[in-house]
């Protein structure tokens, strides 16, 4: 049915870009015999027309190789238990498709993704494997009711807070997209009420009511989740306020806001506060291995704020400096820090040896890999210069994030040069430092991606 879905979209891109111009208005003088005689004929043409008025698209053409080397850490002993690939190459089709009327706006994002994966290190040393993916990551069917008031159904990547490190105040995603922009982040399913009561505000009712394709391994299952967003824009200064329930926990209140010191400085915050946390912590226990990853905080009523201060400065060059401090109140102390390595040290030392604790040492690494929190400890940094447009073609971001509990590093530089008007050329770099019983340290070592992007 997708494959199917994808096909219609592709061939009505084709017969828009094939077909010939609308009427002009050197068309409309047509005699009264021709307009008898083309009769119903016009309605089709018409509606053609509109079309092509209305329909606007944008196809991308993206080709990249990456490479990544894994990390010698417990989480991943050997690489026998996560199997990384070492080498991958890539080639993704993206069209951007809109028809915008006048109470009716439709958007769909159909992608076609072919790539081909290489191990080489591991128990998948010498193997390779090929595959095509056919899927639509984002559609929206927008209604306009009145000139203040919009609903929306669609599968979207709804972003938004001004931090680069994540979003704390999204109870929807945890991965704002920024650590790769080249990367999509998959779209879950959204139904949106809108209402702009006046410039300045928007009230939004929010209803997550599916995970669409974002599906991941993580031990917080999905649940429908409903969110009332208020926003205020003023002229130099922003701010929002985001009060969210899942159907299987309780409330959460997310914030953000920013305000324009000068031309050059700004300063921005966001946060979040909830009462309980569904992931898993250490706790020593009589079983094999002295501990297990349990959900001892999912029924607390004590809160847990997840605060975010941030700057940035301009310089007249263009560049940009950019500082974030994170406090993660649902993170990790240093005694449970302690006893989530030392489980995940001996759970590593029976997956290796093959004993009878094999089984039950693998679930007790899927655990501590998808622990259900976005950072494990509590405090963090992160440092970034990013300059963009330079002499019109080179665009780049050098970014750096600091676990200030267990002192592992993690350095990004994203780059981007214009060949023309249509194609760049992109690269990504990822280096993590830090011990194999930190954060950064546990899982890559370094990865580089780059390609070529073609924009239709």
């Amino acid at each position: 049915m997708k494959k199917l879905i994808l096909i219609f979209f592709s061939l009505l891109l084709i017969c828009l870009i094939k077909s010939p111009a609308p009427l002009g208005a050197e068309d409309t003088n047509t005699s009264k015999k021709e307009a008898e005689a083309i009769g119903d004929g016009d309605l089709p043409i018409a509606i053609q027309g509109i079309i092509k008025e209305k329909f606007s698209y944008e196809l991308r053409l993206l080709t990249y190789g990456s490479y990544l080397s894994p990390a010698t850490s417990t989480q991943n002993p050997g690489n026998n238990f996560l199997k990384l690939q070492s080498y991958e190459a890539d080639l993704e089709v993206r069209p951007d498709l809109r028809l915008n009327l006048e109470f009716l706006t439709l958007s769909a994002k159909p992608r076609m993704l072919f790539e081909k994966k290489i191990w080489e290190i591991g128990a998948m040393d010498g193997n390779s494997k090929s595959r095509d993916d056919w899927f639509i990551n984002e559609w929206l069917a927008r209604l306009k009711v009145s000139e203040n008031i919009f609903f929306s159904y669609g599968r979207e990547n709804l972003q938004w807070g001004p931090s680069y490190l994540f979003s704390p105040s999204n109870p929807f995603f945890t991965d704002n997209g920024r650590n790769n922009p080249k990367r999509e982040v998959p779209g879950m399913d959204f139904a949106r009420l809108v209402i702009i009561p006046e410039s300045s505000w928007t009230v939004s009712l929010i209803t997550n009511t599916d995970e669409g394709r974002n599906i991941t391994d993580s031990p917080v299952s999905f649940s429908k989740s409903f969110a009332l967003k208020v926003d205020y824009t003023g002229r130099e200064n922003y701010g929002s306020i985001i009060l969210s329930h899942r159907e299987d926990s309780t409330e959460k209140l997310g914030m953000f806001g920013g305000s324009t010191v000068s031309d050059a400085f700004i300063i921005y915050g966001e946060g979040s506060v909830a009462k309980s946390s569904r992931a898993l912590y250490p706790v020593e226990d009589g079983s094999p291995f002295g501990a297990s990853m349990k959900r001892i905080h999912s029924e607390d009523s004590d809160l847990k704020p997840v605060l975010l201060a941030g700057g940035s400065y301009t310089f007249l060059s263009g560049g940009t400096l950019t500082l974030e401090y994170v406090y993660n109140g649902s993170g990790y102390s240093d005694s449970e820090a302690e006893n989530y390595y030392g489980l995940r040290r001996r759970a590593a030392e029976a997956f290796s040896s093959g004993s009878q604790l094999s089984g039950l040492s693998r679930l007790i690494l899927s655990e501590t890999f998808n622990t259900g929190h976005r950072f494990l400890r509590k405090n963090y940094s992160l440092l970034q210069y990013n300059h963009n447009d330079i002499q019109d073609t080179l665009d780049f971001t050098f970014r750096l994030t600091h676990n200030l509990d267990d002192s592992s590093f993690q350095f990004i530089a994203i780059g981007g040069y214009s060949l023309g008007d249509h194609l760049e050329l992109f690269s990504v770099i990822t280096i993590n430092s830090g011990r194999g019983d930190s954060e950064f340290g546990s899982l890559v070592k370094s990865q580089v991606m780059a390609g070529i992007e073609y924009t239709f």
